[in-house]
């Protein structure tokens, strides 16, 4: 069924034309295959002989960058992004433009901007631009660019001026903004889109943003709500964007936006009149078409005789949209899932083999774990490296490896003859990992006698003083699987376990600024999960506590009941904000006249208050702060995982969605309640945790559970030692009752 539903799918999306009126849809009635009605034929006309005049060219800019600002700071750093193309726009002609600003403490003669497509390097320039921004303009080599992803690397080499130390460097960057990064092609007709394959090529604008408009269907209707969160998923997805802009609008655009899709999801009799010549054979079928009008944005087109056969086309368009294999813009690469036990290259984690001759050396290696990696309590991952330094380097240099932006490791390098590290390893705590992406900040402090006299012209005419190498590898040893509840991060991350669930309970406000947020929220879960969570709208008062569930609505909006279920409180009118003030201060440490002396053991010991807990600590429902957003999960004692997302009103809502999906706050939601003040997010550790570990259940795995719980349980390891020696000796004494002498 599904490929007899597809086909007809590929089939008209490949035939879709670039007007409403010459649109081909396609119909997914299970009775039919395409089917194609052609225009009313008429006899001609005699017509007076003119004089067309030859169509010039005209351009068309797709903007590259996926945020507003990208800065490669330090002596080397570089940034990659992915850029879809369709096959027209490969194949034309195209010129990069490229404007940027950089430091004054930056050399221009020994530092350099080097942008490369798919690999070829289409300029290299002195970084000078200092006083204001510098822009320039190279032709693209034909054949540079490709039908699909393709990967553009800016890097830079950047030395200072006259300063020869190490935190000279942290002065060095180079800023490009997005409205002056983009592709001009020459041709007509580059910006028609008409495939299914091919709608990341929508791209961003110039504020490295995509927007998805939504023409509002009939929000009422659970049908309705459960397709078009479904799609907006889908589109999620196959965008390739980290976070997804959506508007509810009531009409199509009226010109075209860069970085921009509109969506008609609606049955064959509520469709706007621009697709008139769709709803005879909509109301016959499922029906989808992708459309580029003259003059506007993308249009997507789905719909059927009712919101059943909407669902079925949604659902056929999958495959079509599938984003296996191609990297998301803002990552430039795919990212490989690392499940433990064995070691990977560095080189496919994004590292290069490199020379260099300054203080500073730093890369970026990425990859993924699975959602329920449960080993950040014990254990270490290590780093086999592969790397070089000369004579010239002095003790007080080291590496330094961070780990979601957290200090993991800091290695000396002693030897003052130079040093060949040839599968050197170096030891890591799991402690800063997390299920989904992961990001490991490498970073070589280099300390010479050369740079202590720093003589002028230095900083670049250095020779190499270290090597590293790309055969370095990441050795990730087995690790526990679990799943653990509540645990925003794992959400957040991956998007489970609501992903994994046949269709999970939603609950959303009745305000336009609320479902956008609800639709924000899910787009962005999908997008950093890869994955569609299948909803269904129930009504708040009706949720079932057995089941999982999702709330996004402002808290006036949620009984007291279910309020009290979610982990949340309304805050007292009048009361609350002295004790926030008053105790921001606090540091969460033991005091009075012992504190000096349990704080010592507690640092020594790499322990906190929470590790010596014989109890869960209470969670009281939280009340957030006017003004803000509030994420919150809590596992119902009937079974049922409940996320809420909320803030005071649909507008507080909608905004603090907005700024929470931003990439660097999403990847820092935690604990069982995360907030977001203004730009201030904070998170709230649970005081239990449920742990579940993965089926099927295998000895080896629950003995790896056991030593991460209890690696953060130590009153309960301590007392099951005891326990134990208990045991053993009574089991001695009764051993020695028997064979011993009696008298």
């Amino acid at each position: 069924m599904t490929k007899r539903l597809l086909a007809p799918l590929l089939v008209a999306s490949a035939l879709s034309a670039p007007a409403f009126a010459q649109s081909t849809p396609f119909d997914m009635g299970p009775e039919s295959g395409l089917v194609v009605t052609p225009p009313p034929t008429s006899a001609p006309e005699a017509t007076p002989s003119v004089t067309v005049p030859t169509p010039q060219p005209t351009g068309f800019d797709r903007y590259i960058l996926p945020d507003s600002t990208l800065s490669l700071e330090g002596e080397t750093s570089r940034r990659l992004v992915a850029l879809y193309l369709t096959a027209a726009q490969a194949q034309a002609p195209a010129t990069l433009h490229l404007s940027y600003l950089n430091a004054v403490m930056v050399a221009p003669e020994v530092s350099r901007l080097t942008v490369t497509i798919n690999g070829v390097s289409l300029t290299s320039v002195p970084i000078a631009a200092s006083a204001g921004p510098a822009a320039l303009s190279v032709d693209v080599p034909s054949g540079v660019l490709k039908p699909g992803a393709n990967v553009v690397e800016f890097s830079a080499v950047q030395r200072h001026r006259t300063d020869c130390t190490v935190g000279s460097t942290y002065q060095l960057w180079t800023r490009l903004e997005a409205e002056g990064i983009r592709l001009s092609f020459a041709g007509n007709g580059l910006d028609q889109i008409s495939q299914l394959a091919d709608i990341a090529a929508i791209g961003v604008d110039a504020e490295g943003v995509t927007t998805l408009r939504v023409v509002a269907p009939d929000m009422s209707n659970p049908d309705a709500t459960s397709a078009l969160m479904r799609l907006t998923q889908q589109l999620a997805i196959a965008l390739r964007v980290a976070d997804l802009r959506i508007d509810l609008v009531d009409s199509l655009s009226t010109e075209a936006q860069p970085g921009t899709l509109d969506l008609v999801l609606a049955p064959a009799n509520g469709l706007p009149d621009a697709f008139v010549a769709l709803r005879d054979q909509a109301a016959g079928g499922p029906v989808a078409s992708l459309q580029s009008p003259q003059g506007g944005n993308p249009v997507l087109v789905v719909s059927g005789p009712d919101w059943a056969a909407i669902g079925r086309a949604a659902e056929a368009m999958m495959p079509a949209m599938a984003a296996d294999g191609r990297p998301r813009i803002d990552l430039g690469r795919t990212l490989p899932l690392i499940t433990g036990g064995g070691e990977t290259s560095l080189a496919l984690l994004g590292g290069q083999t490199t020379e260099f001759n300054g203080r500073r050396y730093t890369d970026q290696f990425q990859f993924n774990l699975p959602y329920d990696f449960y080993a950040n309590r014990y254990g270490k991952m290590e780093l086999v490296l592969d790397a070089a330094y000369s004579s010239d380097v002095l003790p007080g240099s080291e590496i330094d490896l961070y780990v979601n932006g957290q200090i993991a490791s800091a290695t000396p390098l002693l030897r003052t003859d130079g040093g060949l590290l040839r599968d050197t390893v170096i030891r890591i705590p799991m402690k800063s990992l997390q299920p989904g992406r992961n990001v490991i900040d490498f970073s070589v402090n280099l300390l010479t006698q050369s740079d202590q006299v720093c003589s002028a012209g230095w900083t670049g005419e250095a020779p190499t003083r270290f090597v590293f190498s790309a055969t370095s590898a990441l050795r990730m040893p087995d690790f526990a699987r679990a799943e653990t509840a509540p645990d925003l991060r794992a959400l957040a991350a991956t998007g489970m376990p609501y992903a994994a669930e046949p269709s999970v309970q939603f609950a959303w406000g009745e305000d336009s600024a609320s479902r956008v947020a609800a639709m924000t929220i899910l787009a962005r879960l999908a997008a950093a999960g890869e994955q569609v969570t299948a909803v269904t709208t129930v009504p708040e008062a009706a949720l079932s506590p057995g089941a999982d569930a999702l709330l996004i609505m402002p808290l006036s909006a949620i009984s007291a009941t279910t309020l009290a279920r979610s982990g949340l409180a309304l805050p007292a009118a009048g009361t609350g904000g002295d004790d926030r003030v008053l105790t921001q201060f606090s540091t969460g440490t033991p005091g009075g006249p012992l504190a000096p002396v349990v704080n010592w053991v507690l640092n020594r010991a790499g322990l906190t208050l929470d590790d010596l807990r014989v109890l869960p600590a209470s969670q009281a429902p939280f009340a957030p702060a006017p003004g803000s957003l509030a994420l919150s999960q809590m596992q119902q004692a009937e079974g049922g995982l409940w996320t809420t997302i909320a803030a005071a009103d649909g507008a507080s809502l909608a905004s603090g969605v907005e700024k929470l999906v931003e990439t660097a706050r999403w990847r820092q939601i935690a604990g069982r309640v995360t907030t977001l003040n203004g730009d201030v997010l904070t998170t709230i550790a649970p005081g239990a945790v449920a742990v579940t570990p993965a089926e099927p259940v295998s000895p080896f795995n629950l003995r790896l559970v056991a030593a991460n719980w209890f690696s953060g349980n130590i009153l309960a390891f301590t007392g099951l030692i005891a326990l134990a020696a208990v045991l053993l000796m009574f089991a001695t004494s009764g051993v020695l009752t028997q064979i011993g002498r009696r008298k």
